[in-house]
């Protein structure tokens, strides 16, 4: 039998952390909690957050910019990629998941990284390296290193009315362990 992916077009805004879904679907993690190694902890307070490109309409990168609740987007499943679309123009204007191709092999490193995906039953996977050091963890100024590498899992829930969305940060340079959170959208 051929599989076939779910349709996951549409535009998604954020749940409250204060909502549960039935089942006991909901948000967790926040990117205060980040298991930063005690030299990333330390590089942080030296960080001038006048800088932060939340403030200078920079794009945040999809780790940080996936955990806001007022991050709201627009999915748009196209042949060999899929196309994010973010309401906040200013943040990121658009994220490229491509899904018929692999990571090359060298490339300047980019605002949103590298995104390749992969289709894992009703699962959107996306294997993302290749972080431009412009971007920032959180809003506290935690920095990531060029071993930056996200998995995330897009995947509907309760027939299609939500999605959720799940990363797995891993930076060995500056966690101490990978580091997980949850984000649900409306859709």
């Amino acid at each position: 039998m051929l599989f076939r992916s779910p349709d996951i077009t549409g535009v998604y805004k954020p749940i409250s952390s204060k909502t549960v879904l039935p089942g006991g679907l909901k948000n967790a993690g926040t990117l205060a909690d980040l298991p930063l190694t005690p030299a990333a902890a330390q590089k942080m307070k030296t960080v001038d957050l006048k800088e932060d490109p939340a403030k200078l309409c920079q794009p945040l990168g999809p780790f940080r910019m996936m955990a806001r609740e007022t991050t709201k987007i627009q999915i748009l499943p196209v042949p060999g990629m899929v196309a994010i679309l973010f309401e906040n123009l200013s943040h990121g204007l658009i994220r490229t998941v491509f899904t018929e191709r692999g990571h090359p092999a060298k490339q300047n490193p980019l605002w949103m990284g590298d995104s390749v995906g992969t289709w894992e039953r009703d699962t959107l996977v996306i294997d993302t390296n290749n972080f431009s050091d412009a971007t920032w963890l959180n809003d506290a100024g935690a920095q990531h290193s060029d071993a930056l590498h996200l998995v995330e899992r897009v995947r509907p829930i309760q027939s299609g009315k939500y999605l959720e969305y799940k990363v797995t940060a891993e930076d060995p340079k500056v966690l101490t362990k990978p580091y997980t959170y949850v984000q649900i959208g409306r859709a």
